[in-house]
């Protein structure tokens, strides 16, 4: 006699929301009350929301085919977050940083630098499509600049993610440039089009907000002239410093130019680098592959140019690698149980209006971006699940895929869980504690969108009417 399956019973929204709840409190405990990482509340809120399922009668099987998912999506991801460990260890090596920091200290003014900053890492990533590779690569350049001439790091890191979540949005090469349009049906150009209504405004308030910061500073008389002077004669004096040595970055645009896949392309301008770290630099190869594997290290006898060069490696992502699995086997266990749907679904019975239901969509990706960590989540989550609803009130998809990408690509570098926050902080070695205040771009984005929302414009409809059968269709979906 066959024993029959045991279905699983659907999980309520009170529970669902408590597990949510559990995950802030947790993670913020951790993380401000204790000092810790986020790494262990993000386990122990996995456990939590397994033990959930398991109670609702959802098998291990289940749950660990959830987990499975969410992380196999991210591998790209998680090659990439490794490629670029290997790339800052051989710019450092081979004297392409410095090389950078040298020049950038001689030609950047002060007042214009934080200015200077947002728009540099905003070219490099709309040019490349990622954000984290201009982080890891522009952005460590510019720390060292912004450290130099007196600017808290702090603030220099928020302006360089701000500048590197622009360019992630709304480069055509982006992941989640693509991945929005496609859950929503939109086209791609439609998409980043559409875009251009919420994220210029945003940008020039960072333009005008940055550069009164950058002249605070200046008239404060925080550039010490000495320190400048001193880091300059330091780098001279440890490296190589030639023209030359800015080919790497040049040649990996070049690479983006002709579309050469970002993980190839990555590994190419490591290997440039590393060259330059033997034949330039006469680094010894045991000393090479040290550097590759645990990150360059460097004693120059200058506290403020060693914290600059003493950084990259495979072994120094590896935290961030840990982060980005727990905070994927999180989601994918609340996502393949049902909770994610019972709170979702909760938020999606109220709408009744286009103001309400596009606001309800910034609201949600922003608010599954901060208990998940992860943009990816935040997108296809929020734009599975309110992709029929657009299409019952008529309103074209690029509605739908600006609202997800407006909250969930670019808060994704505040979330200090999140893998574009642990990634940061091991690359420039600041905390989304520290630098999200200062990251307008991330903050001003989904308000500049809820503003809009609110006074109902930008809200393009479908201009040829549906038949009966396809409207009554999209609102059955979404009921």
């Amino acid at each position: 006699m066959k024993t029959e399956k045991r279905q699983p019973k659907p999980v309520g929204f009170a529970v669902s929301l408590l597990v949510f709840l559990a995950l802030l409190a947790l993670v913020v405990s951790f993380t401000v009350g204790l000092g810790s990482s986020p790494h262990v509340p993000l386990l122990l809120t996995a456990v939590l929301a397994a033990l959930v399922g398991a109670v609702h009668r959802c098998t291990w099987r289940e749950m660990l085919e959830g987990i499975t998912n969410a992380v196999t999506a991210a591998v790209p991801a998680l090659l990439i977050i490794l490629s670029i460990g290997i790339l800052i260890a051989a710019w450092v090596a081979g004297g392409v940083i410095p090389t950078m920091v040298y020049y950038g200290l001689q030609i950047i003014s002060p007042s214009f630098f934080l200015v200077t900053a947002l728009l540099l890492c905003s070219l490099v990533s709309l040019a490349i499509g990622s954000s984290l590779s201009t982080i890891g690569t522009v952005g460590v350049a510019l720390l060292g600049v912004g450290s130099a001439i007196g600017v808290p790091p702090a603030i220099t890191v928020g302006a360089i993610v701000s500048g590197a979540y622009f360019g992630d949005k709304m480069s055509p090469l982006s992941d989640t440039t693509n991945l929005a349009p496609s859950v929503s049906g939109a086209g791609l150009f439609d998409h980043v089009r559409h875009m251009m209504v919420t994220t210029t405004p945003t940008y020039l308030i960072c333009l005008v907000v940055y550069g009164i910061l950058g002249a605070v500073y200046a008239q404060n008389g925080a550039v010490d002239e000495a320190q400048i002077r001193l880091t300059l004669d330091t780098l001279a004096g440890n490296f190589v410093i030639h023209p030359l040595l800015l080919l790497p970055p040049l040649l990996m645009l070049l690479m983006v130019i002709f579309r050469i896949p970002a993980l190839p392309g990555l590994m190419g301008a490591a290997a440039l680098g590393l060259l330059a770290a033997v034949f330039v630099q006469g680094v010894p190869a045991r000393e090479l592959l040290g550097a590759v594997m645990d990150g360059f290290s460097a004693d120059t006898g200058v506290e403020a140019v060693d914290t600059l060069l003493n950084r990259g490696g495979l072994m120094s992502m590896m935290r961030t690698i840990a982060l980005m699995l727990l905070a994927l086997s999180f989601s994918g266990i609340y996502e393949r149980t049902g909770m994610a749907e019972a709170v979702l679904r909760r938020i999606v019975a109220h709408i009744h209006s286009d103001r309400g239901l596009v606001i309800a969509t910034v609201l949600t990706a922003w608010g599954v971006v901060i208990g998940t960590g992860q943009q990816y989540v935040a997108i296809i989550m929020t734009g599975r699940l309110f992709r029929p609803l657009y299409e019952a009130h008529r309103l074209k998809p690029q509605n739908l895929s600006r609202a997800l990408e407006d909250a969930g690509t670019v808060f994704g570098g505040i979330v200090p869980y999140s893998t574009g926050a642990g990634f940061t902080e091991t690359a420039l070695g600041v905390s989304a504690w520290q630098y999200g205040p200062f990251t307008f771009f991330g903050w001003l984005n989904p308000l500049v969108s809820l503003t809009i929302a609110l006074l109902g414009k930008s809200m393009p409809h479908v201009e040829t009417a549906d038949t009966p059968e396809q409207t009554e269709t999209g609102k059955e979906q979404a009921k």
